[in-house]
């Protein structure tokens, strides 16, 4: 039978993993990309995968010494990006601009957002742990907004006009 130390920390490796994974993507997508925009959003979320796999990592090795989780243990406070760091990056293309390389770079990066949100969620789920639940809901909060920010620089480059009806929040009058 299986601790619950002994799943935390199979759950925290497994995270890893996936964190460690997602970064390298970014990284080799990111240089590939023709988009500036998106290879600045490539950029932004494997930084922000470099925080988890230090956050993952202090977690694990303080959970194989003690299976209690601390206020502090819990704490998840990413470096903060500037605010508008995917708006902004759709500033430095022209409408449309980008690849197939970019689309594709970007339906792969929603792709493992989701299956991020969907694993850091079950995991919250799972756990009767308050501060664990905690920790692991932030994690699937910042995986959701990188996932906006993704499918919006998708939605930027397939259809700009849409987009920008969309974001505008463009409406018609009628007479």
């Amino acid at each position: 039978m299986t601790t619950v130390q002994e799943y935390m920390l199979k759950a925290l490796k497994d995270a890893i993993q996936m964190e460690v994974d997602g970064r390298q993507f970014y990284l080799e997508a990111a240089k590939k990309v023709k988009s500036e925009g998106v290879r600045e959003i490539l950029e932004y979320l494997a930084e922000s995968e470099t925080y988890h796999i230090r956050k993952f990592n202090e977690i694990y090795q303080s959970l194989q010494n003690d299976p209690a989780w601390s206020e502090k243990l819990a704490e998840f406070k990413p470096p903060q990006a500037e605010p508008y760091v995917c708006v902004l990056a759709m500033t430095r293309d022209e409408q449309g601009t980008g690849g197939k390389d970019d689309l594709e770079a970007l339906k792969t990066a929603l792709k493992m957002e989701q299956c991020a949100i969907d694993y850091y969620t079950k995991l919250a789920k799972e756990t009767n742990i308050p501060l664990a639940r905690r920790f692991f809901m932030s994690l699937a909060h910042e995986e959701r907004g990188h996932y906006l920010a993704l499918l919006d620089m998708h939605n930027y480059l397939t259809d700009p006009a849409d987009w920008f009806y969309v974001t505008q929040m463009g409406h018609v009058d009628g007479a």
